[in-house]
């Protein structure tokens, strides 16, 4: 699977300090943004979203969640209780670490055996939830074009991301007038209730022919 070419936000939720530093560098260097639930010195609890509910990561709606346990454990650490916050929020999770009586694994998208693979699975992952996106929101939305007598197959849907917000764009071989704009839109929120992940701001943008 190809690279992705946007940076991603990667929550990043490690068993004891310091256990994600390298992935974290790694995820960096690459060009992505980390988010953390916790600062630097934490033993767990209260986490920055319990301080300041502005300041959880979910606000952020990131992308993927990486997990990183750094031994063999049948339940979170205290610094591993955001996995919850993160599953609950339909995040996609990879996880680095021993599988044995990982409490994890029923949820994992994706596991990574070696550190230096953590760039590559969370950018496929990652890849793979957009797509997974923009074919749910095609699959919504071609009922409201087949009557205008556009098929599935020219429509093209394009999503973009940035922090909590999320533009989708149709690019259409006709031109729409307000009442399919708006339909498309419902449509648009239907996908993403399905999909379980949620958005500060949704704007859907319609393009007919150039």
């Amino acid at each position: 699977m190809g690279r992705m070419t946007r940076a991603l936000d990667v929550l990043v939720i490690e068993s004891h300090r310091g256990a994600a530093a390298a992935a974290v560098q790694a995820l960096e260097a690459a060009g992505h943004h980390t988010l953390r639930c916790h600062d630097a010195d934490s033993k767990g609890f209260p986490c920055r979203g319990v301080v300041d509910t502005a300041d959880c990561p979910l606000e952020a709606t990131p992308d993927v969640a990486l997990i990183v346990r750094k031994r063999i454990d049948p339940g979170p650490t205290p610094l591993e209780h955001g996995a919850s916050c993160a599953i609950r929020a339909g995040i996609p999770l990879v996880e680095l670490g021993p599988p044995q009586l990982d409490p994890f694994e029923p949820w994992l998208d994706a596991r990574v055996d070696d550190a230096s693979d953590v760039v590559a699975t969370c950018e496929a992952v990652g890849g793979a939830a957009d797509r997974d996106l923009r074919a749910s929101i095609l699959r919504m939305a071609s009922p409201v074009l087949s009557g205008l007598g556009v098929p599935e197959h020219d429509i093209a849907c394009r999503v973009e991301s940035e922090n909590t917000r999320l533009r989708v764009h149709f690019d259409l071989p006709v031109s729409v007038g307000p009442g399919v704009e708006q339909a498309l839109a419902v449509r648009v929120l239907d996908a993403l209730r399905s999909g379980g992940r949620t958005y500060g701001a949704v704007g859907v943008l319609v393009h007919g022919p150039a």
